[in-house]
């Protein structure tokens, strides 16, 4: 009988990925679903991190703010984060972004932290702007941005640049190549008011799970701020810029530099660790912010699914 019933796990357990893939389930229905499943497999697989640690982002998702606190308590006891070398905790100042926004940028940055990959020179940099021009209803009083930085830690120069620009992953070689006439610091363009994070050569680069390109996303964002964004009503706009004020050109126009390595300086957010979002929210962030993926692998894992 257990073939017939693991059998028919896996056709409901595909039929509802579907579901959730086509919007036909939302966000809150979605975690109703998975957090019994993982709380199941805590249960039958105590001693492994990654299950308090999906669970945490779950009950994240969700607005279950204690009840996500516990969970990546949890795994961060279950996989303690590592103590940072001197070598990777040098690497995490050396190949630290330069952010270059737009001047009627409406959002200041108001946090950066960094998590070292605890087996690959590879960093995650966290940026949080106070908030998204589009997402004035979402209870998270800020923006969680995403950058990774990919590093040969003998030569001591960047290998690869990663962002994460609204729901996929983005990279590019020639941003590699622009960080090594930075210094070895790559350069990331950032959409006004929505901080999506692009890269050089972003104009011809295809969004994967989107069919169109950077360039075409900009320009139907473009219009779409322009004329006031999502919810231009909402009570928590009325302090905000009515719209994007100025032409396309204006609005791709990069050219004030944000320097996040002053951010880690005056408060060294800066640890090494697999669970991304645990150590954030127990460790770094005194706000709620929205948990996205933690490595680069989850989202490339997805696609090949």
């Amino acid at each position: 009988m257990i073939e017939i019933y693991t059998h028919e796990w896996k056709t409901v357990s595909a039929r509802l990925a579907e579901a959730m893939r086509d919007g036909k389930i939302s966000v809150e229905e979605t975690c109703a679903a998975i957090i019994p499943v993982l709380d199941l497999l805590r249960k039958v697989f105590p001693d492994e991190a990654e299950f308090p640690a999906r669970q945490g982002e779950y009950y994240h998702l969700d607005s279950q703010l204690r009840r996500a606190g516990q969970a990546y308590r949890m795994a961060l006891e279950l996989d303690p984060p590592l103590t940072l070398t001197e070598q990777e905790a040098a690497a995490i100042r050396r190949h630290c972004p330069l952010l270059l926004t737009t001047q009627a940028e409406c959002f200041p940055l108001k946090d950066v932290a960094a998590v070292h990959h605890p087996t690959r020179p590879l960093i995650g940099y966290h940026l949080f702007w106070e908030d998204d021009f589009d997402f004035p209803d979402d209870y998270e009083p800020c923006d969680h941005e995403e950058i990774w930085v990919e590093y040969d830690p003998e030569e001591k120069t960047v290998t690869g640049v990663m962002t994460f620009f609204h729901s996929s992953v983005i990279s590019s070689e020639e941003a590699v190549l622009e960080a090594r006439d930075n210094g070895e610091r790559p350069l990331v363009r950032i959409e006004w008011g929505k901080h999506g994070s692009l890269l050089k050569g972003w104009e011809n680069i295809h969004i994967p799970l989107k069919n169109m390109t950077m360039q075409d996303w900009m320009r139907q964002t473009y219009e779409h701020v322009k004329a006031g964004g999502r919810l231009p009503q909402h009570p928590l706009k009325r302090f905000w810029p009515r719209g994007f004020e100025g032409s396309y050109e204006s609005y791709i126009d990069f050219s004030v530099a944000i320097d996040p390595l002053f951010y880690l300086e005056r408060k060294p957010l800066m640890f090494k660790s697999l669970f991304a979002n645990a150590i954030l929210f127990t460790h770094a962030i005194p706000y709620n912010f929205h948990p996205k993926m933690e490595w680069p692998d989850r989202f490339t894992r997805a696609l090949l699914d």
